[in-house]
């Protein structure tokens, strides 16, 4: 990070070991004190009162604008997201900021044919193998806004810890929408032999396994929540031994299903409800090590001033923390998808 000051911040907030000598031996609260004062500095003032600070941060927002801008990119680039069971089995994340290019690469779909033929001849018919194709993702314009929360932050009611949690969990709830919803157009165009929607059926759920092993030549993994796996294994009657009691104590489902490996889909909620991400009746049929989700990240984030002072009624004046990312789907490898009533 080039900013010293949004540097100072983001060790701070990770509790990092080492921090800039005159912060060394500080602990968080005066920590925090000083790189208060550090930035009323740059504003030219020597505390904090609500009128002044408005001018002064009008006066010198861009200055501020490049601290909060670094600390998203830093976040963009550490994001937890990808500590994510789900983003790091199935998710390739591009990240420009880092110099990564917005290519990836879709494997083409090669399936050869023996042929009987009388012999004598070599008149067969011959197909072209595909190479696959390299393509880019588009990306949209995404936004948090910060400079409320920045005011109170100034003013000691809260502290920089505080703005870059909220930025995090802000990134990481909007980045896992992105890609789950992603993730679940890829279901609308599979073939009915590679999906059982419905009352609950363990024939027809297995036969999905099997055609997507078939298919992949590789034994699939069954993803979801850990309530959709607890729902698919109790409706299974399975006969369980004190060892799998105790596993599916701990876990709140077995590991394993009828031979097939289960991974659970961490849950969460949708930003500005209590409305779950994933869906806890639905379940994925996949091949381990294929990223299918394909995400985007341009990682130069920008702080835009998005009213006057005048436009709103209660004559706020609002800043909005933009960041721009997208996501496809892109898979070679035939999938599966079970949801059960």
């Amino acid at each position: 990070m080039k900013n010293k000051i949004a540097k100072i911040i983001y060790d701070t907030y990770r509790g990092n070991d080492y921090i800039p000598t005159e912060f060394a031996k500080m602990d968080k609260t005066t920590r925090e004190d000083a790189i208060r004062k550090k930035i009323f500095d740059m504003l030219g003032l020597q505390e904090f009162e609500k009128t002044s600070f408005r001018r002064a941060f009008r006066a010198h927002k861009a200055e501020v604008f490049n601290v909060i801008e670094e600390l998203a990119d830093q976040i963009m680039v550490d994001g937890t997201y990808q500590k994510n069971a789900f983003f790091n089995q199935f998710v390739e994340i591009k990240n420009l900021a880092l110099g990564d290019k917005n290519e990836f690469y879709a494997e083409g779909a090669n399936r050869l044919e023996v042929a009987k033929f009388s012999g004598n001849h070599f008149d067969l018919k011959r197909r072209r193998i595909d190479v696959g194709q390299v393509f880019a993702v588009d990306t949209d314009y995404y936004g948090i806004k910060v400079y409320e929360e920045f005011e109170r932050i100034m003013s000691g009611r809260a502290d920089f810890a505080k703005l870059i949690s909220y930025i995090v969990d802000a990134v990481n709830l909007k980045l896992a929408d992105i890609v789950y919803a992603t993730f679940n157009t890829a279901l609308g165009n599979l073939p009915a032999e590679f999906q059982a929607v419905g009352t609950y059926n363990q024939d027809a759920i297995l036969e999905v396994l099997q055609h997507v092993q078939a298919s992949n030549k590789a034994k699939p993994v069954i993803v979801g929540t850990s309530i959709a796996l607890a729902k698919l294994q109790d409706k299974s009657n399975l006969s369980m031994s004190n060892n799998m009691a105790d596993e599916r104590n701990q876990n709140g489902y077995l590991q394993v299903w009828n031979g097939y490996a289960c991974m659970e889909i961490a849950q969460g909620q949708k930003l500005g409800s209590f409305d779950f991400t994933m869906d806890n009746d639905k379940l994925y049929v996949l091949i381990g090590g294929d990223k299918l989700v394909k995400m985007v990240l341009e990682g130069d984030t920008q702080v835009k001033e998005t009213a006057d002072g005048t436009t709103n009624a209660d004559r706020t004046t609002e800043y909005t923390l933009e960041f721009k990312a997208g996501c496809s789907i892109a898979y070679s490898n035939m999938i599966g998808y079970i949801e059960i009533a």
